[in-house]
């Protein structure tokens, strides 16, 4: 098998190798992360970086409190 070399930024490296998992190659964890070229959701893989990706986590838990707050666990008022 071929193979290539290629450069990454330190902070893309970094977040490549925490995707990784203990028995997978870099190329195994790539091809994981490529995944299917057809599936429209994974137009969105990398989007967020790290800091932004913990915003929206935060955000959508204060939006599920708000929710169970105003309607409550069972959905009645």
């Amino acid at each position: 098998m071929s193979s290539k070399t290629v450069s990454l930024e330190a902070e893309t490296y970094e977040r490549l190798r925490r995707a990784k998992g203990e028995d997978e190659s870099f190329s195994d964890v790539v091809d994981r992360l490529l995944g299917n070229d057809e599936h429209p959701l994974y137009d969105l893989v990398g989007a967020l970086d790290d800091e932004e990706a913990e915003t929206l986590r935060e955000r959508s838990r204060s939006f599920r409190s708000d929710v169970v707050a105003r309607v409550g666990t069972d959905g009645e008022r």
